[in-house]
Order: structure tokens, then sequence, then C-alpha cells
């Protein structure tokens, strides 16, 4: 019993040590580093035209998805996109509860009471409703305007034919 008390009590020191070394290595003082000159007012209004976007990599597939801009970068196809990622597991033909999207822009009104055109469905996408969940946190107004651009062009597919991988060519 003796031996395991001192191996424990040598494995608490060690720890103890080990955890004031990292703290006192984490509060020593920065290093100071020299202040950068200042610029004229010339060269300060006329940087921000002349600094180049960041470079993105084109093998970055998953920004890509992440942007909803695998398909297209902006449009119909883009809207296709954002509708597959965030509309179509509601919206489709075995759903049941939520509205078909085919043919909304023939309609009236909305199930909300919101008018069935483009600022309504904006509208109704952004703040939600009983029973649909608001995307004004998540998709911007471009997003937006690529949604409902599909909304009124293009939608909605059979899902036992989903629309093609633009990657891809059967050959």
């Amino acid at each position: 019993m003796k031996s395991s008390n001192a191996t424990r009590l040598l494995i608490g020191t060690a720890l103890v040590a080990v955890l004031a070394v990292g703290i006192w290595i984490g509060r020593r003082a920065p290093v100071e580093e020299a202040a950068p000159a200042p610029q004229s007012e010339q060269q300060t209004a006329a940087a921000p035209e002349t600094q180049a976007p960041p470079m993105r990599d084109p093998y970055q597939r998953s920004l890509e998805i992440f942007e909803f801009k695998k398909a297209a970068a902006s449009g119909v196809e883009r809207g296709r996109e954002i509708f597959y990622y965030k509309c179509w597991f509601c919206h489709n033909e075995w759903a049941e509860g939520a509205p078909k999207l085919e043919g909304v822009f023939q309609r009236n009104t909305l199930l909300s009471g919101r008018p069935a055109n483009e600022d309504g469905i904006k509208d109704e996408i952004r703040n939600g409703g009983a029973g649909m969940a608001a995307y004004k946190y998540t998709l911007s107004e471009e997003d937006l305007n690529d949604l409902v651009s599909y909304l009124r062009e293009g939608c909605c597919w059979n899902s036992d034919a989903p629309p093609g991988n633009p990657r891809y060519s059967a050959r």
C-alpha cells in the first residue's frame, strides 16, 4: 500500500510542476513590436482599392458547398442548390404538411397570408411561419434572390431524377 501511495504522490507532484511551468510561460510579458509607420492620407485612401481579394483554393470544394456555389456562382442553378440543401427536405413530393412549392407564383397568397410574389416569398423565408423555420440569419439577400429566381423559373424537380452533377459528364 505504501508504494502505491508514494507513486500517486510522485505523479501528483509532477502534474503540479508541469501546470506551474505552463502558467509561468503563459504569463510572460508579450514581445513588443515596432509600431507601423503612419500612412499619409493619400496612401490611406488608395489602399482599399488596390488590395487584391484573398486567394481562393479552387480545389477547396467544401467552401463551395458552404457558400452554396458548387453548381453555379449565381442565378437559377445556385437557387436550385440552395433549395436542395435548405428547402427540399420539407418541400418534396413525399412530405406531409408542408405545401408543395411548384407553381407558388400562380397562387394569390401563401398559407401565412403573405402575397405570393417575390417580396412575400422572401419575407416568408426570412421570418418563417407556422411550422416553418426562419432563415434570416442563415441566408443572405443574394441567397434569397437566387432561391426565389429558382422558385420562379424552374422549381421543382422529380426526386427520382434529381439535377445532374455539373462536374460529371457521362460519355
